[in-house]
């Protein structure tokens, strides 16, 4: 088929040429009338060598546009074709039967913009470590403790000086002293630290976890202390270094899962000081709750007593406080605790 397509294009273009020398004549011949003809660039030049370069048409095919042999052979095509193709400034009307019968188009799906997750707030613990039995355990645990990022450490020559003369060998004077601890210093846990079988390959160092609010033990926690070779000082101490650290994991738990309490510290009109700011994670606009006393549910822990007001923060002072303005609430007292919502 195609062998036979391209005689008849070879034709058609003959033919348009033919039309436009029937148009046309050469510059040699010159018009009947100059008015009525205008000499032009011969578009059929390339097709012979005797073409002439020029050649004079009518003046009102230049105003119309000369056609070309590829437009008279499109033409051509749609004359035996029986269809008309606008030209590119001509308007063909549309009649409503011709119109095209839209598709149905489905309701757009609105997808909503994501928003952002809302990120957990999570507020550190006072914690004050303290040595049962002269271990030497202390600031090795408070080290590891404040590695560990497990809360915010409760200055240990404080804690020292509080503990100078108070008798804590027992669970119960253990818990007071806890209870002392978070009325003095705002502590939220106690952790005491003892090795019950010395230092010693194969033994175990633990800590007890007090909840400072209701002086109640929460947990025993310990870690065993790896074999080393004991005239070896630097083996002892890298097998210490490793129970204190495991140590310091299980602490960091158990604080972990305590409910966070700071308290007011003073009052001021209709605004309240609390005993916690930035260091702590408090955050400027957060709104906390402010409970009035509390009480010990034996077997779990210290519960709140009740809401009294809520508590918008609006500006740090210290380190670690900060204040806020009243709201919605009854008489609020210094000593009352402050929750996050």
């Amino acid at each position: 088929m195609q062998r036979y397509l391209l005689p008849l294009a070879k034709l058609a273009v003959g033919c348009s040429l033919v039309f436009v020398a029937a148009c046309a004549t050469n510059k040699g011949s010159g018009p009947a009338n100059e008015n009525d003809y205008v000499e032009v660039p011969n578009p059929g030049v390339t097709m012979s060598p005797d073409a002439p370069a020029t050649i004079w048409v009518p003046r009102s095919s230049v105003e119309s546009g000369i056609p070309r042999g590829g437009v008279l052979v499109k033409k051509g095509f749609e004359r035996v074709a029986g269809t008309k193709e606008a030209a590119p400034h001509e308007e063909v009307p549309v009649t409503v039967a011709q119109q095209p019968v839209p598709a149905a188009v489905a309701a757009p799906v609105i997808v909503p913009a994501p928003q952002p997750a809302a990120v957990p707030i999570h507020l550190k613990s006072r914690i004050a470590v303290l040595e049962s039995g002269g271990n030497g355990l202390l600031l090795p645990l408070s080290n590891r403790i404040s590695t560990a990022s497990a809360g915010i450490l409760v200055d240990n020559h404080q804690v020292a000086f509080l503990a100078k003369n108070a008798a804590m060998a027992s669970q119960a004077e253990q818990g007071a002293f806890a209870l002392r601890l978070q009325q003095e210093y705002g502590a939220n846990a106690a952790v005491f630290v003892s090795a019950p079988d010395l230092i010693a390959p194969g033994k175990y160092v633990q800590g007890a976890v007090y909840d400072c609010l209701g002086g109640v033990l929460v947990r025993t926690v310990s870690a065993r202390i790896p074999q080393y070779a004991v005239a070896d000082n630097a083996a002892r101490d890298a097998a210490l270094e490793t129970a204190l650290t495991e140590l310091a994991a299980q602490v960091k738990y158990v604080v972990g899962l305590l409910p966070w309490y700071g308290k007011v510290a003073a009052l001021e009109g209709d605004r309240a000081y609390i005993n916690a700011g930035r260091e702590s994670g408090i955050r400027i606009g957060q709104a906390v709750r402010v409970y009035h006393r509390g009480k010990v549910i034996p077997g779990l822990g210290f519960a709140p007593g009740e809401r009294i007001a809520t508590l918008e923060i609006s500006g740090f002072i210290g380190a670690d406080g900060a204040y806020g303005i009243l709201r919605d609430g009854k008489d609020v007292q210094v000593n009352d605790l402050v929750a996050v919502e």
